[in-house]
């Protein structure tokens, strides 16, 4: 069991310009949206504390997200104490090691769908990736960058939960220009991706993907942040899950 993926539209653009700043601490106020995060997933909620008990844990978990946001590097995809353990045991000792890690996963989830992403519609992909779902040559543009979409990114999908990797809009540009090279046969996963790779393409977004996440959370999040509904209107969704 475990291990859904899916796939979404992505604002890099916004991502990087106003999320990954406010997550360093370097602009915003993370306040509210960390109040409304900590109400929705710790268990038993936080109504029980008193207000100073929950300013101080709001004041603390923030101190922790922004510790390990500047740990990472311009990507927002690698922490470079992380990639010098040699083995499996020694990066889980790491993880384990690092304040308020699985906390930070968690929000980063969390922050992404609220802010530069919208959960639905999205593709599911099951137990697999994107590129399995086509016969791509190896030496092709397009096998190398789904390559890159469907490897997991081990440090921000905590313990194998939440955003696993992303592709900036150029990214999707090069792969959308490259699409000749996606062949597939009798595959509605295969049409509901080149779907929304046109979508992408057109509108300049990236991509998203993530593991096991929180999904009966993500879906309350306010959607068509980066569409109107009427874009959808003439588009073949074949493939792409609109709700639950």
């Amino acid at each position: 069991m475990g291990h859904w993926r899916t796939l979404h539209l992505f604002d890099d653009k916004k991502f990087y310009k106003e999320v990954v700043p406010a997550l360093k601490g370097e602009s915003g106020n993370l306040t509210t949206d960390c109040l409304e995060f900590l109400e929705s997933h710790v268990t038993g909620g936080i109504r029980h504390l008193s207000q100073p008990d929950i300013n101080n844990l709001v004041e603390q978990t923030i101190r922790k997200i922004n510790s390990i946001s500047n740990s990472l590097d311009k990507t927002f995809k690698t922490n470079c104490e992380y990639q010098k353990n040699k083995d499996y045991d020694s990066e889980i000792l790491f993880l384990n090691d690092l304040d308020g890690y699985y906390e930070f996963c968690k929000f980063f989830e969390y922050y992404i769908f609220k802010t530069c992403s919208d959960f639905l519609p999205h593709l599911p992909l099951g137990k697999g990736g994107v590129s399995r779902n086509f016969d791509i040559n190896i030496k092709t543009l397009s096998y190398s960058i789904l390559g890159d979409l469907d490897s997991w990114n081990e440090f921000l999908c905590g313990y194998g939960m939440g955003i696993t990797n992303w592709l900036t809009n150029i990214d999707v540009e090069y792969l959308y220009l490259d699409k000749e090279n996606l062949y597939f046969k009798d595959n509605e996963i295969a049409i509901g991706f080149l779907t929304l790779l046109e979508v992408a393409h057109y509108n300049e977004l990236g991509f998203i993907a993530g593991v096991d996440m929180r999904e009966e959370r993500l879906e309350l999040l306010p959607n068509n942040k980066l569409l109107k509904p009427e874009v959808w209107t003439n588009i073949n969704t074949i493939g792409l899950l609109w709700k639950r």
